[in-house]
């Protein structure tokens, strides 16, 4: 093998490391980031302990799981229990991430926005396409931030990747009207 194929194969090498790196360095601490700081934090699912460690250390009042109700799944017991035992307000709604929102999903999470208790942690299952989306729309709604800026929560830092399924998130964030927030 010459020498520019070694260096090439030791660069995709490296790449591919640190990008394993990564990925398994966001699911460990549970792809937790904060939208708005003491307003709003986004993560993937959290386990019990985890859970307790963000509601404690930051305080959180209210969870938003964009997972919809799972009665039989014990992640759900097992956050509706830590929320209970821990006086966090709990809100469901069940987004996908490979189609784009409803207007009646729109104006649920706008609500949610408006009333719930601050801080709160809006959670999908790995963190960053539903909950991704669920940020931007956060930074547009509540925080007055542009959509141009506000995009920057659908990003691969987060763990998001615009290709197969996820891309409707993508297209729906661009084809949104932040108008529609405020029905």
């Amino acid at each position: 093998m010459s020498l520019r194929l070694k260096s090439i194969a030791a660069v995709l090498l490296s790449l591919l490391i640190l990008t394993e790196g990564y990925f398994l360095y966001m699911e460990e601490q549970g792809n937790f980031h904060p939208i708005t700081h003491s307003e709003a934090y986004r993560s993937a699912q959290l386990d019990r302990d985890e859970l307790e460690y963000y509601i404690k250390k930051y305080n959180i009042k209210s969870i938003l799981n964009l997972r919809g109700e799972n009665p039989n799944a014990s992640w759900y017991t097992e956050e509706l229990r830590v929320s209970t035992e821990q006086n966090v307000k709990h809100y469901d709604i069940a987004l996908s991430a490979s189609r784009e929102l409803t207007n009646e999903e729109i104006q649920k999470l706008t609500d949610i926005f408006k009333s719930a208790p601050r801080p709160i942690l809006i959670h999908c299952q790995g963190g960053a396409d539903r909950s991704g989306l669920a940020a931007a729309m956060w930074k547009v709604i509540v925080d007055n931030e542009p959509k141009s800026e506000a995009g920057r929560q659908l990003s691969i830092l987060y763990g998001h990747l615009p290709m197969g399924k996820a891309t409707a998130m993508d297209r729906f964030f661009e084809r949104w009207r932040p108008s529609e927030a405020f029905n």
